[in-house]
């Protein structure tokens, strides 16, 4: 257009630059291009969106924290997608238990709250990993965490657990905050931290304050910050039985680590004392031991401490605590009561051996080992459950004796064989809402059986079972294994057998 208003023979010293100077601004540079992303996971993350919300956020999590992301931007979207999706997941929050026979369906429950796929779990992972790619968004992430927890009762041996909340504001309270905003720090901690009320927070809020590494000055602060959390502290005879000797061990750890920061005093200690004191003289479930042995470990810590008995912590007189009243205590429902649950415990057992470690390896592939066991997966398929309490209580316990069985046979036909009826049975168990953190135990059972032998047949048929979050989670573990992602803890693959 410019060109145009001036004589043919200007025209090509002007119209030149024009063009030179046009495509300088059309075309960006190599370096501004936005980075390239593997069709391969994106395919993946499309694949999950129809997983159910808690189940799609755990992938989002695992995919951000891999490293073979390193699009900071692209990061970010997974965990806010992850964070929102989350508030969807069916379980709150998780639960946990102490002395709780494992063959149990309280046992049961514990190991699936123990999945991490909550909804606190699960955001508070995502706003932990944001604060590697932007801390001011992780800080922003955590503060629409909701709690709400609510105190355990007598009944039930399950207690609100949520150390992992504590623990990562205590990492962002150290890590986000620059130093020339220390103070902004200790506020922020301190914020978040007033929502501990119950007796099982106080051992991870002690741990969030260890953690947090204050100076002598902040410690001296914060110290004055736990005594009035144990002293507001919610009255709950349950979560302290589960929670009582801990809170013992968390306390004195900070308060050694404050006398080593020189801060006077035994102020941690002091305030514990009252603490425990309240507790104890108040009502108690019926079942509960644990408080018969805290005044011990609040005495021994006091000495290990080397705090003075007579000017400084008193000890406490056992002999003194009398609990206000017994409340009622919980019922266990044990596993293998029913006559077919018990016949096929019997009969796994005498493939396992009843000693403390099963039967040598050399037994295990002997043709008669293998045609018991393939005798025993024909009669575990063939069992309806139709005697036990509940479906949930059924599916347990088959899922379990096919992981048990699965855990200890050699390669072999027969385990490709129970293999393949292991993940058939998945792929029909998954259709209770409410069920779903227990089936995903056995999810997590299934990968960790690819990571040893027949690790290819493995997530082979989880990706061909026709269920969807079976095939996501076996392409997520040949894409990504243990190794590649951040935070795994899982055992390293090594790369021949993927």
């Amino acid at each position: 257009m410019i060109c145009e208003r001036y004589s043919k023979s200007f025209l090509c010293a002007l119209c030149v630059p024009c063009v030179l100077c046009a495509s300088a601004f059309a075309a960006p540079r190599a370096s501004d291009d936005p980075p390239h992303r593997d069709t391969a996971i994106e395919s993946l993350i499309r694949d999950a969106a129809a997983l159910p919300p808690e189940f799609n956020a755990d992938v989002l999590i695992r995919i951000a924290g891999s490293t073979r992301v390193a699009d900071l931007a692209w990061k970010r979207e997974m965990l806010e997608e992850a964070f929102f999706r989350a508030y969807a997941a069916p379980v709150a929050y998780r639960r946990t238990s102490v002395r709780v026979p494992p063959d149990s369906l309280q046992g049961a429950l514990t190991q699936a709250y123990d999945t991490q796929i909550a909804r606190v779990p699960l955001q508070v992972r995502a706003a932990q990993l944001m604060a590697f790619v932007a801390p001011l968004r992780a800080r922003e992430l955590f503060e629409w965490i909701d709690l709400n927890l609510a105190p355990a009762v007598c009944s039930d041996v399950l207690v609100p657990a949520v150390d992992e909340y504590y623990g990562a504001l205590s990492t962002l309270a150290r890590t986000t905050f620059a130093p020339s905003e220390r103070g902004d720090a200790v506020r922020f901690l301190e914020l978040y931290l007033w929502r501990a009320h119950l007796p099982t927070e106080m051992p991870a809020v002690a741990r969030a304050l260890l953690r947090f590494r204050p100076s002598a000055i902040e410690a001296t602060y914060l110290e004055t910050f736990y005594g009035q959390l144990l002293n507001a502290g919610t009255s709950d005879p349950r979560g302290f039985s589960v929670s009582d000797i801990d809170i013992v061990g968390r306390s004195a750890d900070l308060q050694g680590a404050d006398r080593e920061r020189s801060v006077p005093g035994w102020f941690v200690m002091d305030s514990l004392k009252a603490y425990l004191l309240k507790h104890l003289n108040g009502p108690r479930c019926a079942d509960s031991a644990t408080e018969s042995f805290v005044p011990s470990a609040f005495n021994a810590a006091a000495r290990l401490l080397r705090a003075d008995p007579i000017a400084e912590v008193t000890p406490i007189n056992a002999d003194a605590i009398r609990p206000s009243r017994l409340l009622g205590g919980a019922r266990i429902d044990l596993y293998w009561q029913t006559f077919s649950a018990r016949r096929l415990y019997e009969m796994w057992m005498g493939l396992r051996g009843t000693g403390q470690n099963p039967v040598p390896e050399r037994v295990r592939r002997t043709d008669e080992w293998r045609d018991n066991a393939d005798r025993f997966i024909t009669e575990l398929d063939q069992w309806t459950g139709r005697s036990e309490a509940s479906e949930r209580d059924y599916f347990y316990q088959k899922a379990t004796l096919f992981a048990n069985l699965l855990d200890l046979m050699p390669s072999s036909a027969v385990r490709i064989r129970g293999l393949r009826d292991f993940i058939d049975f998945m792929r029909h168990a998954d259709t209770d809402r409410d069920q779903r953190a227990l089936w995903f135990v056995f999810v997590n059972r299934l990968l960790e059986l690819s990571r040893g032998n027949n690790r290819r047949q493995t997530l082979t048929l989880m990706e061909q079972s026709g269920q969807p979050t079976l095939s996501t989670y076996a392409r997520l573990e040949r894409m990504m294994p243990p190794q590649r992602r951040a935070g795994s803890g899982a055992s390293v693959v090594p790369a021949a057998t993927r």
